[in-house]
């Protein structure tokens, strides 16, 4: 899917209503989502959802209610997200069962994934949220029982900046994130964020 304009897509309050929305696909890994324009989205912009190696790549989403590029499960891994941009990530005000309410531009619930040289601005809540769990959520855990997405490996996070959210940067906020291996945010820009730049709680390696 390339260079379409998305605008007023997403039904709030509706699961699995999204502009863009990869669905329990497994491995789709010759697919590519690039230079596309999200705007005044009700609800989301690109979920990946129980799927893996998807190429998320080159685009823009702007003024949209909710997590904007997320994972949602915690099952999904080797999913690439490069050079997007997501600006004024809003709250959801109709509640779907997940953390919407409080959004982030990046909602990472498995860090087996690649997010390189992306931006988040001006969200509601955070820019990247690693909200990882104990357990993968959703009709994914009957296929993964055994993932803990809390401790998975970090792919790669570089070059991504966060800047102007109202509250981080970037945060591992509840239940906390812990990788069996050494995880790096390399060259990392996190700036003008009304708390912090990188907030880490409950979190190790």
């Amino acid at each position: 899917l390339e260079g379409v304009e998305i605008v007023n897509f997403g039904q709030g309050g509706r699961l699995g209503r999204y502009p863009i929305h990869f669905h329990m696909c497994n491995s789709v890994a010759n697919s590519l989502i690039s230079k596309n324009v999200i705007r005044s989205s009700n609800q989301r912009c690109v979920v990946i959802h129980g799927s893996h190696n998807a190429q998320v790549i080159d685009n823009v989403a702007y003024d949209t209610a909710g997590h904007c590029y997320i994972l949602e499960d915690g099952a999904e891994v080797g999913n690439t997200f490069k050079r997007n941009l997501g600006a004024k990530t809003r709250a959801l005000t109709a509640g779907i069962g997940a953390s919407d309410d409080f959004p982030s531009t990046f909602w990472i619930t498995n860090a087996n994934n690649y997010f390189i040289g992306n931006v988040a601005a001006g969200s509601q809540g955070s820019g990247y949220w690693f909200e990882t769990n104990n357990k993968v959520a959703g009709p994914s855990l009957a296929m993964y029982p055994d993932v803990v997405p809390m401790t998975t490996e970090l792919y790669a996070f570089r070059d991504n900046v966060a800047h102007s959210n109202h509250v981080h940067g970037v945060r591992t906020y509840s239940p906390g994130w812990q990788p069996k291996t050494l995880a790096k945010f390399e060259r990392l820009r996190s700036y003008k964020n009304q708390y912090s730049g990188l907030f880490v709680h409950g979190s190790g390696n």
